[in-house]
């Protein structure tokens, strides 16, 4: 517990060194987006740590079809939810920044935006599908298969600009070694935070199922 909230503090405090450095490192304006641009340091991170999240949890669903355990399907659950987490963050901020860059909030046009909106509605069939199913040894299994294909769709966001062509995603900017670096920091404060929150979901999904167990062991006792 102390170690979880270790893993909290040094999170946050990360991701206020990356508000500061945004707002007293970086430059104060680019010559085509402006101050706009300043979404990019929110949109950048958010985008890495959710396909690195995803990843996750198809390497855990993988796992748990080759030696199922508990440990394993809490752990894809968890990584796909904070998944989920990072992806909505990517498409909000890459909307506001695409308004910026082209005028539109959303351009069907370019392949990297509609991939991830797709990636993003496919983990949501996912939760879906561990909702609808009730046995949870059929539950795991399921959501098993289904982890391991959603995958699928990372390297088809992250390929979708060499494979399509790219459509100025969202318009190309010069990165100074103060911005390269503010990026760079950006991502691994969202990624020690993704972190101490997908710890904090396993530990809830872990004594949710005790907490299961107890119950059914008291109403076979008649208690």
């Amino acid at each position: 517990m102390k170690l979880l909230r270790l893993n909290y503090v040094l999170g946050w405090a990360l991701v206020l060194a990356t508000l500061y450095f945004i707002a007293f490192k970086v430059p104060p304006a680019e010559k085509v987006l402006g101050t706009s641009y300043l979404i990019f340091f929110f949109h950048y991170p958010s985008a890495i740590t959710c396909l690195l999240f995803f990843v996750i949890s198809g390497i855990a669903s993988a796992l748990y079809l080759i030696e199922p355990s508990p440990g394993k399907d809490r752990a894809a659950l968890a990584a796909a939810e904070i998944g989920i987490l990072g992806c909505t963050i990517t498409l909000v901020t890459g909307s506001i920044w695409a308004k910026a860059a082209w005028g539109h909030f959303w351009v069907f046009e370019d392949k990297r935006l509609l991939t991830v909106a797709i990636m993003w509605f496919v983990y949501l069939g996912y939760i879906a599908l561990r909702w609808s199913v009730e046995s949870p040894v059929q539950r795991a299994r399921f959501a098993a298969v289904f982890g391991v294909i959603a995958a699928l769709t990372v390297p088809l966001v992250w390929y979708s600009i060499r494979i399509w062509g790219e459509r100025r995603h969202p318009m190309s900017i010069d990165l100074d070694p103060e911005m390269k670096f503010t990026m760079r920091f950006g991502a691994v404060a969202f990624l020690s935070l993704y972190l101490a929150m997908m710890s904090t979901r396993m530990r809830v999904a872990r004594l949710r199922e005790e907490s299961r167990r107890i119950e059914e062991l008291l109403a076979q006792r008649d208690v």
